[in-house]
């Protein structure tokens, strides 16, 4: 079996509309692309950066506190029970 190039199609079609002023500015669709790709993961990190930092902290903190960490057990259990409940009384369409 030989092995054959394949011949990639840019597609431009695709492209978000906000890139418009950096293909003005000469800016190719792969330097596009890379640009949007670092956007998209710099912004990504700024948002879930401090979810998972404000995740961790939290776990230390329940940690320390077993009563605490009690109540939330309790509570989430109440909320799960009551809408298994009420999932079970419904009436189906």
């Amino acid at each position: 079996m030989k092995w054959r190039a394949v011949r990639m199609i840019p597609m431009r079609g695709f492209k978000p509309a906000f890139l418009y002023v950096a293909l003005v500015l000469g800016a190719g669709f792969a330097l596009d692309s890379v640009y949007l790709g670092l956007l998209f993961a710099g912004l990504t990190f700024l948002v879930n950066g401090p979810v998972g930092l404000g995740a961790g902290l939290l776990s230390g903190w329940l940690s320390s506190h077993p009563k605490a960490l009690g109540y939330l057990y309790r509570t989430s259990g109440a909320a799960l029970g009551g809408l298994g409940i009420k999932l079970a009384f419904k009436r189906r369409a």
